[in-house]
């Protein structure tokens, strides 16, 4: 009883602070930064002070994607497994990817003295409102695909559900069409991070360095094959049926 109300309020406050750092994350992501216009650039040492930033950001990326790439290994599974808290898998690893996501915005140092290209959308409201629905567009793209798979599985709280009324596992009993699609996808949505990551009125080389690593990271990890993707055309007409 006490191991499954512990379970219960760990998924629960996963679920919490994933929520908080992904509304930040929105924010990081969309907001058109014309704040970062008024910081003023060293006197001394501009070369080395974005030298530096590069680094600092470089490093809260690293950390970022090792953090993934570590936490999703087959042999960290194993232990949830040894240790029969399978169902905590996915809350801890949205805890941990939160935690790095997190660090990643409170810590990021913007370059504003160097960008690819500036849009001024503070005295154009077309352009203001063009950007803005993009980014709408492809957030809503990403949540959509959430939801498409089992958004409840996917932030942690059905397996804990599952585990505590003694169920099996809930990806155990999906068809083995979506446990392979699953294992092939790294994210609900591709298209839709490509779309907020590189449409952005002000694109600085710090901006370029977030799309470029992340857009990269994805690509490699990124395994969808034509079985994958006839399962997925699949289950949106269903949902679409579904809905109607």
């Amino acid at each position: 009883m006490i191991s499954d109300f512990i379970s219960l309020a760990i998924s629960s406050s996963s679920f919490l602070y994933t929520f908080h750092v992904l509304y930040n994350f929105m924010y990081f992501t969309s907001t058109h930064n014309e704040h970062h216009k008024i910081i003023t650039a060293p006197e001394n040492n501009l070369i080395q002070s974005i030298l530096w930033r590069l680094l600092t950001d470089t490093s809260l990326l690293s950390i970022f994607v090792l953090q993934h790439s570590v936490m999703a290994n087959e042999f960290v599974k194993k232990i949830y497994q040894r240790l029969n808290k399978s169902e905590l898998e996915r809350s801890i690893y949205n805890v941990f990817s939160s935690a790095a996501l997190h660090l990643m915005i409170i810590k990021w140092q913007p370059i504003p003295w160097v960008s690819l290209w500036n849009v001024d959308t503070t005295t154009n409201n077309t352009l203001w409102l063009l950007f803005t629905t993009f980014h709408s567009l492809g957030w809503f793209i990403i949540y959509s695909g959430c939801v498409m798979l089992d958004i409840a599985e996917l932030i942690g709280i059905k397996q804990v559900y599952y585990k505590i009324s003694n169920r099996p596992c809930p990806l155990a009993t999906k068809s083995r069409e979506y446990q392979r699609y699953l294992s092939h996808m790294r994210h609900p949505s591709f298209v839709g991070f490509l779309m907020i990551v590189w449409v952005h009125p002000f694109m600085t080389i710090d901006r370029f360095l977030l799309a470029s690593v992340l857009t990269i990271y994805m690509l490699l990890m990124w395994k969808i094959d034509q079985e994958d993707y006839n399962y997925h055309a699949m289950n949106v007409q269903r949902k679409r049926k579904n809905l109607s």
